[in-house]
């Protein structure tokens, strides 16, 4: 008899852990349009946000990691074509203290891609903490080349990009935040 109720106690156990903890179990809990509202709501463009995970056609079919693994690949091709972008300015700029501070950019943004390469690392190690900071870096990187184009006559696209790559981190950070 004591064997059955050991038996009722550690079924019980484990269910508990099914129900409030999905993702020890090893079960894919996929992501809801609620789960990508509660995580944009915690970004500082929460519209920004929807607007891009909902042009996201695998967001519904994929858990959180693998929200996080699409949306690092994301800033790290936003990041890649915009360090493309500035090493193709830099030969076609005349104005000395321009030319340079394109020349910091794309170390900056150099950097920056390979924060987010440590991100997807991190992110496969299951390191939230290490993806977070990772992710941060790559926000320092784009806000130091915008730093150095401040008030200089810099390509807009730049600046943009700058914002973008920003705020994609910042989505990242939210989902992380979600205990991916």
């Amino acid at each position: 008899m004591v064997s059955l109720k050991c038996y009722f106690f550690e079924a019980s156990i484990l269910m508990a852990m099914l129900v409030v903890a999905p993702s020890l179990a090893g079960l894919d809990v996929k992501v809801t349009t609620g789960v990508v509202k509660d995580s944009c709501f915690k970004t500082q463009d929460p519209s920004f946000c929807l607007g891009v995970l909902n042009k996201i056609p695998q967001v519904s079919s994929v858990d959180l990691p693998g929200l996080a693994n699409i949306t690092i690949n994301l800033a790290t091709s936003n990041a890649t074509k915009t360090l493309q972008r500035i090493k193709s300015l830099i030969p076609k700029t005349s104005e000395r203290q321009l030319k340079e501070a394109y020349t910091s950019c794309s170390e900056h943004y150099d950097d920056a891609i390979g924060d987010l390469d440590d991100a997807k690392k991190n992110l496969t190690e299951g390191d939230s903490n290490g993806v977070n900071l990772s992710v941060s870096a790559a926000m320092d990187e784009a806000s130091d080349c915008d730093d150095e184009i401040n008030d200089l006559p810099a390509d807009a696209s730049i600046i943009k990009a700058n914002q973008d790559l920003n705020k994609i981190c910042d989505i990242i950070l939210a989902i992380s935040k979600s205990n991916i």
